[in-house]
């Protein structure tokens, strides 16, 4: 049995301290940097020449799923408006830096990694503590060798799902375009107490969808702010290539529906990325041309993923092989 965070460990393997780190304490590890899938493999590579064994030996008994954000504002301000998760009340600790809600299953943690590590960018740490591995299931993750784009991937969908799921009010919310009305209900939301005490759970979605369309009107939404650096990060570290570059595409291309009565049929599979071959050569059994149009039309998320495997990192939209591929 081993245990310990995967990420402190490979930026203990590389000399990456944190920026206040001080030679003379206990060092316990730095997480606030980017952590992408090629420094996963590298920990990976490295724990079975460690272990001798395989990776299909690694069973995971317990598992953190963390993405470090970095939002354009300080992270306090949206620490101080959480609120709810399943209808726990958050709880604060080191100074109202760090929040996280208990469950059956799983923790959720919200917290300033930036003011934990003294880092200079605004960094916001979400996190999910997986207790109950039967939680994970859909994403596909049992042992280190499920580690792969597929499988990061379903994690961002639950670590997603999860943060839908947290119930704030935004401290930005532009009071003076507000009716009296709505600013009396303001004051019920701002506290977390009228959530819990004041109304029975099965009559908390109406003011939750009046908060929440007040939040869209008059604030900054920075939950939703938040929402998408989750996936852009996410993004980052799905990206699987030789010299991995930090590059961030824009999220409307992300989680695209394939087009409205688009009837889909079954194909054979490219053995390289497990692409379905979608084309007129139904026996090949690479990628072609043919699917890659497919792609950039009906899924354009899995498009950019085989493009940033396939051309070595390069930029999809903006390549040198453009026109042997659009």
């Amino acid at each position: 049995m081993f245990a310990g965070s995967i990420h402190k460990f490979y930026n203990s393997l590389q000399g990456v301290k944190a920026p206040n780190h001080k030679a003379q304490k206990l060092y316990r590890g730095f997480n606030g940097s980017q952590f992408n899938i090629n420094d996963i493999i590298f920990v990976r590579n490295h724990l079975e020449k460690l272990f001798d064994c395989s990776a299909q030996q690694m069973i995971f008994q317990n598992i953190e799923i963390g993405i470090n954000t970095t939002p354009g504002f300080y992270p306090q301000l949206f620490l101080k408006g959480l609120l709810l998760q399943k209808g726990k009340l958050f709880q604060f600790k080191y100074e109202n830096q760090f929040a996280q809600v208990q469950l059956q299953q799983y923790y959720i943690k919200i917290y300033n990694k930036s003011e934990q590590y003294g880092m200079f960018e605004n960094t916001l740490r979400v996190e999910i503590k997986v207790v109950k591995m039967e939680f994970i299931e859909p994403t596909g993750i049992e042992t280190f060798a499920d580690i792969n784009t597929t499988t990061l991937k379903n994690a961002e969908n639950l670590l997603l799902k999860v943060f839908d799921e947290v119930l704030y009010y935004d401290y930005t919310i532009d009071k003076k375009l507000l009716t009296n009305r709505q600013k009396q209900s303001l004051s019920n939301y701002s506290n977390p107490r009228y959530w819990l005490n004041d109304l029975q759970p099965n009559h908390r979605d109406r003011p939750k969808k009046y908060l929440q369309e007040i939040i869209v009107k008059y604030s900054e939404n920075l939950k939703a702010e938040i929402r998408e650096e989750i996936v852009k990060k996410c993004v980052i570290i799905n990206r699987l290539s030789e010299t991995p570059k930090c590059v961030i595409i824009n999220t409307s291309y992300i989680g695209l529906n394939v087009t409205k009565n688009h009837t889909k049929k079954t194909y054979e599979k490219c053995i390289v990325t497990g692409v379905e071959l979608y084309g007129k050569d139904i026996y090949s059994k690479y990628i072609r041309t043919s699917t890659l149009r497919y792609l950039k039309k009906h899924e354009v998320y899995k498009y950019i993923e085989v493009c940033n495997l396939l051309l070595n990192n390069s930029d999809p939209y903006h390549t040198k092989y453009e026109n042997d591929i659009i």
